[in-house]
């Protein structure tokens, strides 16, 4: 006799396709500063592949964007009935109908959502038919950077979320900006 999993609301247990298992997209908190190497989005959740607590960092401008339009972190919350993707745009946040998108790849969905948003600008995070298959090590890809460690992207396809898209016009306050950018000069004098 085969014992049924137990349901979302049971913690601590999270299975790893389970509405408990969250993924989180966080930005540090130098993102989007013109501090060196502040770029990186943390991509976290219970991993398909080891069962535990996993993490995978992406580059490119989506932590940024985020943090312009006023976030540090997105946290995805239950499943969608159908495939879906967040448009996120400063305070306005959209949960858009990706049924057009499901099957494609992830250089295609992130091109047609900045058409479909009419804004090319815009930082898309999106799985592909891995993720969507929920392949253990399927990645989230953003522009020429990824999120390619322990198979999160598995973990967005089962919540049936195609992509993350963001765009922040607000900015970005440093207390101290001299102070600040007194130390980041020298590295940034050696990347131009």
């Amino acid at each position: 006799r085969m014992r049924r999993p137990p349901r979302c609301t049971r913690f601590p247990y999270t299975a790893l396709f389970r509405c408990a298992n969250v993924p989180i997209f966080g930005t540090g908190l130098l993102v989007g500063t013109p501090g060196p190497a502040c770029n990186r989005t943390i991509v976290s959740s219970i991993s398909p592949q080891t069962r535990l607590f996993g993490f995978s960092m992406m580059g490119g401008f989506f932590g940024p964007e985020l943090k312009r339009a006023g976030y540090d972190k997105v946290i995805v919350r239950g499943r969608a009935p159908a495939p879906v993707y967040v448009w996120i745009h400063d305070d306005k946040i959209e949960i858009r109908d990706a049924k057009h998108l499901w099957g494609l790849g992830t250089l295609e969905s992130a091109e047609l959502i900045c058409q479909e948003l009419k804004q090319p600008n815009a930082a898309v995070a999106s799985i592909g038919l891995a993720g969507e298959n929920r392949v253990f090590f399927a990645s989230i890809e953003q522009g020429r950077s990824s999120a390619s460690r322990l198979g999160l992207g598995a973990v967005m396809g089962d919540k049936r979320l195609k992509a993350i898209a963001v765009l922040g016009s607000k900015d970005i306050y440093v207390a101290r900006p001299d102070d600040f950018l007194r130390p980041s000069n020298p590295s940034l004098s050696h990347t131009h």
